[in-house]
């Protein structure tokens, strides 16, 4: 699996979308970059758009699902020392951090499977054009055998 973000967004979205991470707030943005709120919104609730400020955003600092497995790694091989040196602990604490990291595992496991499914749906459009230009009854084969059996009536 690949952990290479792609996304093509032009070069002024990528500008509102950073300032957006840096900022937070849409008025801030405003401010930053000198345009109007509908501009920055309009830019902002694009898919490409959104997709990459999620990327970005749950990547970074402690939301980042290595940084927190490494975290929860650190917590669990401190409490066991703890537990060698002062040979005092409970059984509850190491079931407890175990039980964190267990779940955190599946939840990844799921929302990975749930984004292996969203790229599997692609978006199709399909553009459907009617043409009555001629006779009332459609051009072709079919036109002339509707014509034909309406004047027999």
């Amino acid at each position: 699996m690949s952990t290479n973000l792609v996304t093509k967004m032009s070069p002024e979205g990528l500008e509102i979308a950073n300032a957006y991470l840096e900022k937070g707030t849409i008025p801030a943005v405003c401010i930053k970059l000198g345009i109007t709120e509908n501009e920055v919104s309009e830019v902002l609730n694009k898919r490409e758009i959104k997709q990459y400020i999620d990327t970005v955003f749950l990547d970074t600092g402690y939301r980042n699902r290595f940084k927190i497995s490494e975290t929860l790694d650190m917590l669990i091989e401190k409490k066991l020392e703890e537990a060698d040196e002062t040979e005092i602990y409970t059984t509850k604490d190491m079931a407890d951090l175990l039980q964190m990291a267990h779940k955190m595992r599946i939840e990844e496991l799921k929302a990975q499977t749930e984004m292996e499914k969203a790229k599997a749906q692609t978006i199709k459009t399909q553009v459907n054009i009617q043409d009555n230009s001629g006779t009332p009854f459609g051009q072709g084969n079919y036109g002339l055998l509707i014509k034909k059996l309406m004047k027999d009536q």
